[in-house]
This record gives structure tokens, sequence and C-alpha cells, in this order.
């Protein structure tokens, strides 16, 4: 895989690792927080938004998490994780999720019910259970340490895509990363000097065995970037995408059907409008 950045998504790069810097010691600083709790898994978003946070926060503040599943989460992810973490400066603490994967499964024995051939019929709902083990284990760990937030690693593309678990790996405190999109933080990670493997990996949230993210999208991250620029940054029609950029009008709509389908993952829940005061309707908390 060639690392390309789409002309319209370049970018003073080192003015985007400043601004993500003083983000970071700015919003832990107004929620008098000290320390970080992330997850890393070995691949460009968390290794990314680890080394940002220790180059915000001090190394001694940023605990890592390394969650991996037996039998799905490659031994590659393993030793990039490690690897990650020894160039940054910190020592990950390893919690091997099965046990709790197959507790919450056993609670519910459907979700591992399957179809004449041979295929799970709930793949999603077996996926998020361990999204949200790892969040519940992340947010253990900033409830034992001393004033501690959960970092998330998600980026652009996948926020806008709803290309995360609800409660899951989108259950976070803040996403530093969240104003990037994928291609553009994998040209960071090579800017920082991130190991090349890392960020010329096939994204994938490992919650199946051989997931790929590119391969359940349908489309490779430079066109999924571009598309979702000119959709969201430009708010180009659909049909305007597809004839200037001279992409095929399926994979257009499909990433655009993605945005709209997905928007109630970057919303808080509604609140049925009752008085003249509704939380997120007409009362915010005021700016001092």
């Amino acid at each position: 895989m060639s690392l390309i950045v789409p002309p319209e998504l370049e970018y003073d790069w080192k003015a985007a690792r400043q601004d993500i810097v003083t983000a970071l010691r700015g919003h832990f600083e107004n929620t008098s927080s000290e320390r970080g709790v992330i997850g890393l898994s070995g691949g460009v978003d968390s290794s990314v938004a680890a080394y940002l946070a220790t180059e915000a926060l001090g190394r001694e503040n940023v605990v890592a998490l390394f969650l991996p599943e037996a039998g799905v989460t490659p031994t590659e992810d393993m030793d990039d994780a490690e690897r990650v973490a020894k160039q940054i400066g910190l020592e990950p603490v390893t919690i091997e999720i099965s046990p709790a994967v197959r507790a919450f499964t056993a609670l519910v024995p459907g979700v591992l019910l399957k179809g004449e051939d041979g295929s799970l019929r709930h793949p999603t709902g077996y996926a998020n259970i361990k999204a949200r083990v790892r969040m519940i284990l992340l947010y253990l760990q900033a409830n034992i340490s001393d004033k501690a937030q959960v970092i998330g690693t998600g980026d652009k593309s996948e926020l806008l895509l709803g290309y995360n678990t609800k409660h899951g790996d989108h259950g976070v405190d803040l996403h530093p990363i969240g104003d990037l999109y994928k291609s553009q933080v994998r040209y960071l990670a090579k800017m920082v000097g991130l190991p090349e493997n890392v960020w010329r990996k096939k994204p994938s949230p490992q919650l199946l065995k051989g997931q790929t993210a590119e391969g359940e999208i349908g489309a490779d991250y430079v066109t999924i970037d571009r598309v979702l620029y000119y959709r969201v940054d430009e708010r180009y029609p659909e049909q305007r995408i597809v004839e200037e950029l001279g992409m095929p009008e399926e994979i257009v709509h499909r990433i655009c059907r993605m945005i709209v389908q997905s928007h109630h993952k970057r919303k808080p829940p509604p609140i049925c409008k009752i008085g003249s005061a509704t939380i997120n309707w007409d009362w915010r908390m005021p700016v001092e």
C-alpha cells in the first residue's frame, strides 16, 4: 500500500500536531484531570493518539492498555503495539478479553447462533460485545487511576462513516485525532517517525477474524476520504462528486448514505421535550 494524501487533504502537519497537543492539554486542565488512559491496538490511529497524548501530558501521565482477543488479534498487532509503546516510553498493561467475551455470550446464547452455512447470524452483536468490553476496561482503569480520563482513538473518517461501536470504541472522553481523516493520520504517523509497518498496514477493528475496514466499506481510504471531504467540508452534492471526481456513483452513494445513517452516533441521546429548559434543546452549560 502506497502512502498517499490526496492534494485537497494536505495540511501544515507541524501546526496540526501542535494544535492537537495544545487542545489535549487544555481539555485536561479544564476538566481538572491529570492522566489519560488509552487503548493501544498496534494500529495507526491508536499509535498516533498515544504519541500525541504522551507529548501533551508526559509519558508518566499516560496509561496504555493492550486488550487483545485470543485467536482474533494478529501477532503482528501485538508486536506493533509493543514496538510503539517502547518508542514513546509507555509500558502497556495487557488484558486478554476472551474470558469477558465468553461471559457475556453465555448470558445471551443466541448471539452465537449460526445459520445453515455455518456463519454467525448476529456477527455485529457479537463483535460489539468486544468493543464494549474494551470500553469497560478502559473506564475501569480510569476510575482506579487518579484524575484520569479515557482518550479516544477514532479518526474523522471513522466518525463520519459510523465505523465504530456506540458505547464501545466511541465511548471516550475526547477524540484527539477526530478532525483528521484516515489518510491524514497515516501521513502524520510517518511524519512523527512511528514504525512503517503501523502506518502501512490495512486498518481493521479486529473484532472478527480477517476483518478489514476497507473490505467492509468497499473502497480504499484515499477514495473514502476524498468523498467525505467534498461531501462534508465542501458541501458538494453527491452527483457533483461523481462527475467532478470521476468516481463510481455506487461508491459515492454508499459512503454518503453511511454518513446519514450514522448521525445518531455523533449526537448525545435525544431528550423528549416537555419544559422550557430542556437539556441540549434550550439549556447548555453557560460559558463563564
